[in-house]
């Protein structure tokens, strides 16, 4: 409960998509399937067979009437995960209905009973592979089943009033239905920041907050919610105060973004001088109309993983010279650093299978993946530097935790380049190079690495993970996860001494780069640039014009003689709330006064 008030109940969870809004809670309660366990006769077989068919066809077909209904070019990152369910809904038959029809024929199963045992066959071998999203391929197999078992599809016709949308998960394709003028944000117990629930509510703009134990138990239909997609809160039954005081802090936030927008064509530099480069991360070609209008300098870290995963195959190298070229090109000449294959943990690959990990964030990903994959990485290594002829691009690899991966990777990027001189292909000769500091090991061996590339970006998301042993979506280890622990900034620290006394560049792009209370940190370890959303550029650009060189590095220098994390994130939104009185509302508002 909330101290301020019995009547509020606060739930924390994981915030996916900014934003806070409030409304009447519409519960979305699941309904389970049931699977005849007994057996049909041989004369029933034709007809469960027909009716396994039908499923197939109609779930093709509601999916095709769901596209109709998208608007054109409305949300392009939402259209490709549909057109991805489509692509999913034409070859989940091709993979599971022989062994579907022979198990109703020969061991005489119920359609729905014999497709639920292929379709779970199907996501267990897609756990065992290295580029899948077995969450997509789980989805559209429950919607086969629900045609199968006449469960009919939530519409959400009986919504009549704007509503905040309450569910244990919602699938992708319950997203995609979703009617947007009708639901103001969603909360479910279920869920992650990258799974594709998650994606299309940032795209569609839709508040959200996943991660909420028991929450379904927790709210009764049509009671008042608030929804805080900033800080990952709901208040259910909130008190008129909460109402009040959340109504306050929603129109200051609102009206903050638009005077911060202000800061979006002027440098990040501070009052001394010193100037960091504030770029973005993306995903998707179509984020580049972001990040110019929120003033970027460019693309810090272009994650492609996106152009692997949402397909039955690799992508050829003419696909991705094609993708990358137009990043480079609609962004020139501002840079663009194109980071390979981070592959492994909670991304996965239909179209390659591999050996099952009992815990694959410590295990076969990225760089260690790309290593023993030359024909895949190659690929990809050329089509990067192909597209470097065309615009301002740096390579950067991931996960690098010794110096022989680093070299390894050099090797194979030698290689790439080899094969287009041969072919007669142009790209940058100059091309810069550099590695991702997101293991202790890396940070502890910089001497080594140092003079092997052109720059370094800290992963602080992996960096925190690695450092503490604490998964963050993990909730009896959250407490752990704080990028403000002592050891974690001391690596950091490491990392930007070696790297700047050899004349290199160190750049953050982990979550901590778009939080103001890390700013002033930041800025007076020395860091050269910061990469982050494309929407938190403005307010750090603001902060960063705020304060002095001068003043931050004995800042820093005292958080970095501090032994506890909550000492060291007290002192610096203290300093902060000094040097720049504007941010004394963002780190006074976490409580609803008394």
């Amino acid at each position: 409960m909330n101290a301020a008030s019995n009547s509020d109940l606060e739930l924390r969870g994981l915030a996916v998509s900014l934003g806070i809004t409030r409304g009447p809670a519409y519960v979305l309660r699941e309904e389970g399937m049931h699977f005849p366990a007994h057996s049909i006769t041989p004369s029933q077989v034709d007809h469960e067979i027909e009716r396994l068919d039908r499923a197939f066809e109609e779930t093709i077909r509601q999916i095709e009437q769901l596209i109709s209904k998208q608007a054109a070019g409305e949300k392009q990152l939402v259209d490709e995960i549909v057109d991805f369910h489509h692509m999913l809904a034409k070859d989940i038959p091709r993979y599971t209905g022989e062994r579907t029809k022979k198990l109703i024929r020969e061991n005489l199963m119920y359609a729905e009973t014999a497709f639920h045992k292929t379709l779970q066959d199907l996501i267990g071998v897609l756990g065992r592979s290295v580029v899948s999203r077995d969450e997509d391929v789980a989805d559209i197999g429950q919607q086969i089943l629900r045609n199968l078992t006449g469960k009919d599809l939530a519409d959400f016709e009986d919504i009549e009033e704007p509503v905040i949308l309450i569910a244990e998960d919602l699938s992708p394709s319950l997203t995609a239905r979703l009617p947007r003028d009708k639901v103001l944000a969603f909360a479910t117990t279920r869920g992650s920041r990258t799974s594709h629930t998650a994606i299309m509510a940032r795209a569609l703009e839709i508040p959200a907050v996943v991660g909420l134990p028991s929450l379904v138990d927790q709210v009764k239909e049509g009671v008042h919610v608030i929804v805080d997609g900033d800080r990952g809160r709901v208040i259910v039954n909130p008190s008129e105060r909460a109402v009040l005081w959340y109504d306050r802090r929603k129109e200051a936030s609102e009206k903050r973004a638009e005077d911060q927008l202000r800061y979006r064509t002027l440098p990040g530099e501070t009052t001394d001088g010193f100037i960091l480069e504030l770029k973005a991360n993306i995903e998707l070609p179509e984020e580049v109309e972001a990040i110019l209008a929120y003033g970027g300098d460019g693309i810090g870290l272009y994650r492609t993983e996106f152009l692997f995963m949402n397909r039955s195959d690799l992508p050829t190298e003419e696909e991705q010279f094609t993708a990358y070229r137009a990043v480079v090109e609609s962004m020139a000449p501002k840079p663009v650093t194109i980071r390979t294959l981070d592959i492994g943990g909670d991304k996965f690959l239909t179209s390659f299978s591999a050996p099952k990990e009992m815990n694959p964030f410590m295990g076969w990903r990225a760089i260690r993946f790309c290593l023993e994959q030359p024909e895949i990485f190659g690929a990809q290594l050329r089509a990067i530097l192909r597209a470097s002829h065309y615009g301002n691009l740096s390579i950067m690899f991931p996960m690098i935790a010794e110096v022989r991966e680093l070299r390894l990777a050099l090797v194979a990027l030698e290689n790439a380049k080899t094969e287009l001189r041969e072919r007669g292909i142009p790209f940058n000769e100059e091309v810069e190079i550099g590695a991702m500091i997101e293991v202790p090991s890396a940070a502890l061996v910089m001497e080594g690495l140092a003079p092997l590339v052109d720059f370094f970006s800290i992963g602080t998301n992996d960096l925190v993970q690695y450092t503490m042993a604490a998964d963050r979506g993990n909730e009896r280890t959250a407490y752990l996860y704080d990028p403000l622990h002592p050891g974690v900034l001391k690596l950091i620290q490491n990392v930007v001494e070696v790297a700047h006394a050899a004349g290199k560049k160190v750049s953050v792009c982990g979550e901590m780069a778009a939080e103001i209370e890390f700013t002033l940190l930041l800025v007076g370890m020395r860091l050269d640039e910061l990469s982050m959303s494309p929407i938190a550029i403005p307010a750090v650009k603001r902060l960063i014009r705020s304060i002095s060189l001068l003043e931050s590095v004995p800042i820093a220098d005292d958080a970095l003689s501090m032994t506890e994390p909550e000492m060291i994130r007290d002192y610096l939104n203290e300093k902060t709330r000094h040097v720049a009185p504007w941010t004394v509302e963002l780190f006074d508002s976490e409580e609803i006064p008394a």
